[in-house]
This record gives structure tokens, C-alpha cells and sequence, in this order.
């Protein structure tokens, strides 16, 4: 899949996405540019142009799409929260928002806890462990769809993307993970 993204001062970003097996990173430019063009050769839309014009740039970010699960988020004095405990993944998106929904229960488990960090990191996993999951789940599922492996995914996918114009169908086919019922805590912050 080729997402296209109009930038600043006459820029655009091509975020490329596709399944990839080789588990060795490829920091080599031109071997990058050698996996888009293999990967993306035969695409129609814009990509014979679009694949011309990664001669002209020297820099790319080439990285894994991958997620973080930790049996847990604390560890003596010390808790992580959002992406460096739990990241979701591209695929899930949401990041900031998980990042900040974390740090509000991190800091009103703090203070309820007063101070005793111990407590306040095993609440603050509590309240959310579950709700994390179900959002690192519902990541793994539409991953296999983001970045279809054959050709018969491909179409597929292609369908039930135009088929998510009709009013309605996106929220009955995805509502599950793409709906919030996360009820928060009021911590009554003075």
C-alpha cells in the first residue's frame, strides 16, 4: 500500500507499506530503494512515477512496523507508559492518545496512592492492562489486511476499503476497534 501525504514548502511523503520476511534490517539506501522498486514495480496509480522519483532523494526512513508487549509496565521505582510500554503498533494507530490516557492514570494513581509506587503502578496497570490488549489485539487483526501477502489479499482488501464508503458499514464491520468505551477514573484533581 502507498499512502500519499502532502508536506510543507512543496514536500510529499510516500509511506510505503508492505509484508516483509527478512529478519536482518536494511540500513543500505540503495537496497532499500532496490526492495521498494521489487515490491512495487508492477503497481499501477502512481507508482511507476513515484518509484522514478527515489532517485532524487538520498535519505529514507525504512523501519518495522512492530509493536511492544511487556508482561509488565513497572519495575521497582520505575514505569513506562504509552509506546515504550505498550505500543499498539502503525497498524492500530492511536499512540498519543494511549500515551496520554496512561500518563492521566499514571499521575491520578499517584496521587490517590500518595505516593506509594508500588500501589500506584499495580492500579494503573489494572485499569488499563485489559483495554491495551484488546487494542494491541485489534492491531494484529487488521495488520494481515493493511499489508495483504497475495494478490487475492490485495483485492480483497481493496474492496472492503471502497466498500467502508458506504455510510454505516465501517462502524458494523470495524465498530469494535475503532470504538472507545474505556470509562476513566475521576480523580477529582484539586
Amino acid at each position: 500500500m502507498i499512502g500519499r501525504f502532502s508536506l510543507h514548502d512543496d514536500r510529499t511523503l510516500f509511506l510505503f507499506v508492505f509484508a516483509f520476511d527478512q529478519s536482518v534490517p536494511v540500513f543500505d539506501v540503495a537496497a532499500q530503494k532496490a526492495i521498494l522498486r521489487e515490491r512495487f514495480g508492477d503497481g499501477t496509480w502512481e507508482c511507476p512515477r513515484i518509484l522514478d522519483e527515489l532517485d532524487r532523494t538520498e535519505s529514507l526512513y525504512f523501519d518495522r512496523v512492530s509493536q511492544i508487549k511487556m508482561e509488565h509496565w513497572s519495575r521497582g521505582r520505575i514505569a513506562l507508559v504509552g509506546d515504550a510500554a505498550f505500543c499498539v503498533s502503525l497498524m492500530a494507530g492511536q499512540g498519543s492518545a494511549l500515551a496520554i490516557t496512561a500518563a492521566y492514570v499514571m499521575a491520578g494513581e499517584l496521587v490517590k496512592a500518595a505516593g506509594r509506587h508500588e500501589e500506584a503502578f499495580h492500579s494503573y496497570e489494572a485499569l488499563l492492562r485489559g483495554y491495551i490488549d484488546s487494542k494491541q489485539e485489534g492491531a494484529e487483526r487488521f495488520s494481515s489486511a493493511f499489508a495483504p501477502r497475495t494478490r487475492w489479499g490485495l483485492v480483497l482488501r481493496n474492496q472492503v476499503i471502497k466498500a467502508c464508503a458506504i455510510p454505516g458499514l465501517s462502524k458494523l464491520a470495524f465498530g469494535r476497534d475503532i470504538i472507545d468505551k474505556l470509562p476513566l477514573p475521576d480523580y477529582h484533581w484539586s
